[in-house]
């Protein structure tokens, strides 16, 4: 049974943080985890524009040969918005494809004999004119990374939750709160992030 109460980490452990831009950024929220988690060490395996497909082919190279105690895994925004806007000329990921594609690689890493696995969702939404462009879309990526987690059977991070709680607090705001372009936290984003992996983790 998944124990959600306990700590996700202990001392001296290594946890590699995979995904897209939102993970490669620096400063982000890998960085501020850094901060935060003094007696871990933790590694940045973030690839801007990545998409869980392609995600899928470097997971080895970039996770599992590196042995960490853990990984976590926020991927989700380029699946969201490739074959559509902006995206179309790209093959679309599907929610369900991407549900199978999370799902993957927790079955991967728990091969490679990595039991501490975590699942973020994406961010509830795009915000100003990408969401314009793209609309609600988010939010099927959101159910789809929380289905993966139930099924895997991993630690559960719900961005999105967090992220419309902010938006809570600002109604009848339109533009940019969170993002800095739509897409990509600012840096007070980037610790709201690295601050919801912490509880989640239980840390």
């Amino acid at each position: 049974m998944l124990d959600l109460e306990s700590r996700f980490l202990e001392p001296g452990e290594t946890i590699v943080c995979f995904g897209d831009s939102l993970t490669a950024a620096n400063p982000g929220y890998v960085s501020f985890l850094q901060e935060k988690l003094t007696a871990n060490q933790v590694v940045n395996a973030g690839r801007g524009g990545d998409k869980t497909p392609w995600a899928l082919t470097r997971f080895q190279a970039d996770v599992l040969d590196r042995k960490p105690d853990a990984v976590s895994i926020l991927l989700g925004a380029n699946a969201a918005a490739v074959g559509r806007g902006r995206g179309a000329d790209e093959p679309m990921v599907s929610p369900e494809a991407y549900r199978c594609n999370l799902v993957w690689m927790t079955h991967l890493a728990r091969l490679a004999g990595i039991r501490k696995i975590s699942i973020a969702t994406p961010l509830a939404a795009f915000e100003g004119a990408t969401f314009e462009e793209q609309g609600d879309i988010l939010a099927q990526y959101c159910l789809a990374a929380r289905q993966a987690a139930n099924e895997a059977k991993v630690r559960f991070v719900p961005l999105d939750a967090m992220f419309r709680e902010e938006w809570a607090k600002h109604p009848g705001h339109t533009g940019l709160l969170i993002t800095r372009d739509g897409t990509h936290p600012t840096e007070d984003g980037y610790r709201m992030i690295a601050g919801a992996m912490v509880k989640a983790w239980r840390m």
